[in-house]
């Protein structure tokens, strides 16, 4: 179990902090979910609206994904494992400390 599956498992048990743990990320035991895609970019949904990723790959393959939320106010339970397989992948691809 990694620290995005125990953001998970906190968000299932508080679900109504979903939309805290996005606005302060960086101070919410979840907010790692939601954490900015690298300094001076966005965060997924933000991203998916038009800011940049990192790389152009990045921002490319996150504004293709259809299973992220252009909204943080319709981020849902449903959309958390998403949010952590793209976290994940972030760690992987540019060697973020996990």
């Amino acid at each position: 179990m990694d620290k995005y599956d125990r953001a998970i498992e906190h968000l299932r048990e508080h679900p109504e902090d979903v939309w805290l743990a996005w606005h302060l990320h960086s101070n919410h035991p979840a907010g790692c979910l939601f954490a900015y895609t690298a300094p001076g970019c966005g965060c997924l949904t933000q991203v998916k609206c038009g800011r940049r990723a990192p790389t152009d790959e990045l921002t490319i393959a996150i504004q293709s994904d259809g299973r992220i939320p252009e909204n943080n106010e319709d981020i849902t339970l449903e959309h958390l494992p998403v949010f952590a397989e793209w976290q994940r992948r972030l760690d992987k691809e540019l060697g973020r400390e996990t």
